[in-house]
């Protein structure tokens, strides 16, 4: 099971990390002491939080896989075919406006189902007569 912390928990972890001085395993202690209700990080996730936020500057993500996200997946999913459907050729960027979901989102989605978007190239209309005009031409 994947331990995930909240975003306001990962603010209560910095704040006492720095009251700490950067020290983890006093951060631990004074975490217990404080909070001794709640579930205890180890040293090692005060350093992955302090680390994050500083080289990326975000708290590590909070991604929960729950069955309501999956439902939401699902549905997603089905709107983005559906529109596909409808409209071959909407481009990704319209599709993922109509429906709310980023672009990368829709391509996945678009290569999950066997998918590839395209831009479409103009071509010249050939003709019955061009085959053997073309024939001629390489002899």
């Amino acid at each position: 099971m994947l331990h995930i912390f909240t975003n306001a928990l990962y603010v209560d972890m910095m704040y006492v990390y720095g009251f700490c001085d950067g020290s983890a395993t006093a951060a631990v202690e004074e975490y217990r002491r404080r909070f001794p209700m709640g579930r205890i990080p180890d040293r090692r996730v005060f350093y992955k939080v302090f680390n994050t936020l500083r080289e990326c500057g975000t708290l590590p993500s909070a991604r929960v896989s729950s069955e309501r996200a999956r439902k939401q997946n699902m549905e997603e999913q089905e709107n983005v075919l559906d529109m596909v459907q409808r409209s071959p050729a909407a481009s990704t960027r319209r599709l993922s406006a109509c429906i709310g979901v980023s672009r990368t989102r829709v391509w996945r989605t678009l290569h999950e189902d066997g998918f590839y978007p395209f831009h479409p190239q103009p071509m010249q209309k050939l003709q019955p007569v061009d085959s053997a005009m073309r024939l001629e031409l390489c002899h």
